[in-house]
């Protein structure tokens, strides 16, 4: 017995990430339409937001660009990678196999290359734990790892989403109607949270029942495959709150608060690039960056494209966070930092590590 061993909780195995399932994942006509709809839907957007805004004010505005401010967002893309990487190894450290930072920032933009191409955002969990299955770490812990990861970000966005309602002004139908969606989703997450851990049984009947069907469709595989998981999540989870690890999930906290930062630190300075930043309002540009955060995990295209930079005109327009002449640019650029470069580059880091095998 090591002196490790107390703080280790006996887990249920889930059978191996199967190999041939995630390579035709990433050569089957389906992601293949997935691709193609992101890019038609990135592109579109794109265009109608610049035709929307572009006046001759847009061009004399280019010419202030401050350089040094969108030198400063690469940075702050650099330290949110490392950063969620380092959260990702962090969470590791309290298993037996741990992760490099690098190893570990991987797995994360490989996730955000399959978000991008499927709808909700839910295609990358296969991949990441077939990446992290070859590094000898159990599907179950892996998915405990990713999970604690979604729940620390995610906690502390929604947790804070009420509060930024109530400080950018609710009397703005955009914002009201954006926390409206905002309460609904969290008390249909929350009692589906609650029936799930007071009442096991009756998740395993629904499972059951829904896996009895011959030839289920699309969305009751998905259901039967969360349902049949989510027993393994739970076991996985609880390793966190055991002994020492308490201190890997205080870490993976403070990290996540410098990821959050520097993710929603990028749209500020991209205004401040544009020459758009106005004075004092720093923490309205998060806070309103915070509040699409938690509307885009549940939309249904490919990577929330259309969606997410119609919510951002409407949003940061209504609010006076940016001039309409200078709107169109920021929007092509916020998404090419906070999304499209992370999906790109994961995508190249997922058919490297398919290749490779």
């Amino acid at each position: 017995m090591t002196e490790h061993d107390d703080l280790r909780i006996p887990e249920p195995e889930l059978e191996p990430v199967p190999e041939q399932e995630v390579k035709q994942r990433l050569s089957s006509t389906a992601l293949k339409r997935g691709v193609r709809a992101f890019v038609m839907l990135a592109v579109l957007a794109a265009v109608v937001v610049i035709a929307f805004t572009v006046t001759g004010e847009t061009w004399e505005g280019l010419k202030r660009v401050q350089v040094h401010w969108l030198l400063a967002t690469i940075g702050l893309w650099v330290l949110m990678t490392l950063a969620d990487g380092a959260r990702l190894s962090v969470l590791s450290m309290a298993g037996e196999h741990r992760v490099g930072i690098i190893r570990a920032a991987e797995v994360i933009l490989a996730g955000y290359f399959m978000a991008a191409v499927t709808p909700f955002q839910v295609g990358g969990l296969p991949l990441q734990l077939y990446s992290m299955n070859k590094w000898g770490i159990s599907p179950g812990k892996a998915s405990a790892m990713l999970l604690a990861r979604g729940i620390l970000f995610y906690s502390m966005v929604f947790g804070a989403a009420p509060f930024i309602a109530a400080y950018l002004g609710v009397s703005s139908v955009l914002v009201r109607a954006l926390s409206i969606y905002i309460t609904i989703v969290l008390g249909l997450g929350a009692t589906f949270m609650i029936l799930v851990l007071a009442f096991p049984q009756v998740v395993k009947r629904w499972e059951l029942k829904l896996a009895a069907k011959e030839s289920p469709g699309r969305v009751r595989r998905f259901l039967v495959r969360v349902l049949g998981e989510f027993e393994h999540f739970i076991n996985g989870i609880k390793l966190f709150f055991h002994g020492r690890n308490l201190l890997y999930l205080l870490g993976a906290f403070v990290l996540t608060l410098v990821y959050g930062l520097a993710y929603f630190g990028m749209s500020a300075s991209l205004l401040a690039g544009l020459g758009q930043l106005q004075p004092g309002a720093f923490w309205r540009v998060i806070g309103a960056n915070n509040l699409l955060v938690s509307v885009l995990l549940y939309i249904p295209t490919p990577g929330a494209s259309g969606v997410a930079e119609a919510g951002a005109f409407g949003l940061f327009l209504e609010l006076g966070l940016c001039s309409k002449p200078m709107l169109g640019i920021f929007i092509v650029l916020w998404r090419m930092f906070s999304f499209l470069a992370g999906a790109i580059v994961g995508g190249l880091v997922a058919v490297k590590h398919i290749a490779r095998d």
